[in-house]
């Protein structure tokens, strides 16, 4: 993949330069926010060398790159430079839902911040295993290495209010003095104290807000309005002195005294349901995300969901149970689906691509996995649910927890060791019964989809005569959108608009051209005859996205064997039309070339007979 050349090539399609409002990164995905969506081609973008999909959640038009995103975010970002400056306009939004609106908000605040998490995570993960191998829990060493970890997550107010303030549009520097205020040792120290707290005669209620999440954000929400108002009112001649005086003594204030008490005050009441769960169903949780984790990843929403609730539970219990567990489940789940898959599949391509995102999964990382081969290949959805399902059961049932916040997959597994000795037998049980339950599932479900869509030996092939090779409607080759087809350059023939995606042998014969792009395959008939089936217009341009050869140049084929499925909304998706091409492409060979029905047909109906 040429990085540089994929971030020129995309800047346009996403409405150009002027057109990108803020762009942020996440682990495999480009995270645009646009003035415009509708100027976002996606159908072009999906068929860039690199990227692998595009999603449009709330107001982010998501670009999954893979583990590679951070270098091309940089190429990016080094083309786009400073967004602030170039966009002076404002946006001409639709209005969304609420709901759109705050995944939005709560995805684009967070995806920024993961990288810290994860770092302080593993840092606490190593620092766990040191002590394990005899490192003792009174030296410098561990108490170094335990501060720095802790670093991460004691400051996070700072990190996360310069986070939110990005994505509310405010001066981030100034949001990060005022996530310092919330942990300023003056104010611990008044919280310590636990003595009554006034300001001019007003209630200042007392909390900790080390680790806080609801305070922060609520606080530069409100802090977002409060530097407006002082842009409005500060004369010019003074702007650069009142301005952030006001923004500073205004928001901090207000924050004390309102806003990061409420916050806390909210953070508690779901801090209380998450224990109440944690403590009198412990198995909902992790059963139910083991099974939809890979439609979050699909959809882009597992940042907007998981960070605060397992942060929040994290900072008030010392683990979490929200994510980390059914997490776990899920990712070992798409692995061992994906490698199921690659085990059974006679496809070639889809067999290496399978066998190198399986891995990427086995370390934590899904997207590559979710959209190279489960999308793709929808017969092994259930066996991801179901492994992701038995292995959050049996989570859930032993209780398992995790310590600290790391991307999961084996890799993390530290991140389980912890208070009870026994959790990271229970964690790497939990990866043993979701991989193995997904991959046995999917290597089945792999195993049965061609036998159960094959049709051959009902048939018996009659000689120079050809069948359907699938269900439809026929229509004349003249009305197909293409001048190869349409004007009988390639021989005579017919078209289908087809009504399922299954394309099976026209006869009895031999494979005798296949393509990389995998939407056309070239058979001769054991009597002579050649025939082109070619799925969809211009669909070479797909790159084999959406299409599963069954076959490989060759190979020798009954009638009605199945040759190859495709996917038609992928090909809608991409922009092209469906029509399936059946050319005889030795026409010239011979007399006459009669089409014997027309109209609505199923597949292994008579269509032609040559003569």
């Amino acid at each position: 993949m040429d990085k540089k050349k994929l971030a020129a090539d995309l800047i346009p399609l996403v409405g150009g330069k002027e057109n990108i409002k803020s762009v942020i990164h996440c682990m495999t995905r480009l995270r645009f926010q646009l003035f415009d969506m509708k100027k976002a081609d996606i159908s072009k973008i999906e068929q860039l060398d690199g990227v692998m999909g595009v999603k449009e959640v709330g107001a982010q038009t998501q670009v999954i790159i893979g583990p590679s995103v951070a270098e091309v975010y940089k190429e990016v970002t080094a083309i786009t430079g400073d967004l602030k400056a170039t966009n002076d306009v404002k946006q001409d939004e639709e209005k969304q839902k609420f709901s759109a609106k705050l995944l939005d908000m709560i995805s684009g605040i967070f995806a920024p911040v993961i990288p810290l998490i994860t770092g302080a995570g593993m840092i606490k993960a190593i620092l766990t295993i040191l002590v394990v191998f005899g490192l003792s829990n009174t030296s410098n060493e561990y108490y170094i290495l335990n501060f720095i970890a802790d670093s991460g997550f004691y400051f996070f107010p700072v990190v996360l209010a310069f986070s939110s303030a990005t994505k509310f549009g405010c001066n981030p520097y100034l949001a990060a003095m005022i996530g310092g205020v919330l942990i300023h040792p003056n104010w611990i120290a008044l919280v310590s104290a636990g003595e009554t707290v006034t300001f001019f005669g007003l209630p200042v209620k007392l909390f900790s807000y080390a680790s806080s999440i609801l305070p922060t954000i609520l606080t530069v929400w409100f802090m977002s309005f409060v530097e407006k108002f002082a842009e409005k009112v500060s004369p010019n001649m003074v702007k650069a002195i009142l301005k952030p005086l006001i923004t500073m003594a205004v928001t901090a204030i207000v924050s004390l005294i309102v806003l990061a008490p409420l916050g806390a005050y909210i953070g508690g009441i779901l801090s209380g349901i998450i224990a109440f769960l944690d403590k009198n169903i412990p198995i909902l949780v992790p059963t139910i995300v083991g099974a939809i984790q890979p439609f979050l990843i699909f959809f882009g929403m597992h940042l907007a969901i998981f960070p605060p609730l397992q942060t929040l539970q994290l900072a008030e219990m010392g683990y979490e149970t929200v994510c980390g567990p059914g997490f776990l489940a899920a990712v070992l789940a798409t692995s061992g689906a994906t490698i199921g898959f690659a085990l059974r599949t006679k496809d070639k391509n889809a067999k290496e691509l399978a066998f190198s995102t399986g891995f990427t999964a086995f370390c934590g990382v899904t997207e590559p996995a979710v959209y190279g081969i489960i999308v793709k290949y929808k017969q092994i959805i259930p066996a991801v649910m179901l492994g992701g399902v038995s292995g959050g059961l049996f989570a859930g049932i032993f209780h398992l927890k995790r310590y600290a916040l790391a991307t999961p997959g084996v890799p993390a597994l530290p991140t389980f060791i912890g208070e009870d000795p026994n959790n990271i037998f229970i964690a790497i049980a939990t990866v043993c019964i979701a991989f193995i339950v997904s991959l046995v599932s999917s290597y089945l479900l792999t195993g049965t989809k061609k036998k159960a869509s094959d049709i051959e030996n009902t048939y018996v092939s009659e000689p120079n005569t050809i069948y359907f090779p699938l269900n439809g409607n026929v229509i004349p080759l003249k009305q197909v959108p293409d001048e190869t087809f349409s004007t009988g350059v390639l021989g005579s023939g017919f078209a289908i608009e087809p009504s399922n995606n299954n394309v099976y042998a026209p006869f009895d014969g031999t494979i005798i051209q296949t393509m990389d792009s995998k939407h056309a395959i070239g058979i001769e008939s054991n009597d002579g005859i050649e025939v082109l089936i070619h799925v969809g217009i211009d669909t070479v341009d797909m790159n084999g996205l959406g299409f599963e050869l069954n076959c490989k140049e060759g190979d020798k084929v009954k009638l009605g064997q199945l040759l190859l499925t495709f996917d038609p909304k992928a090909i809608e998706t991409a922009g092209h039309p469906t029509v399936t091409v059946v050319v005889v492409t030795n026409s010239d060979s011979y007399n006459s070339i009669d089409i014997e029905k027309t109209g609505d047909i199923n597949a292994m109906d008579k269509v032609l007979t040559v003569k």
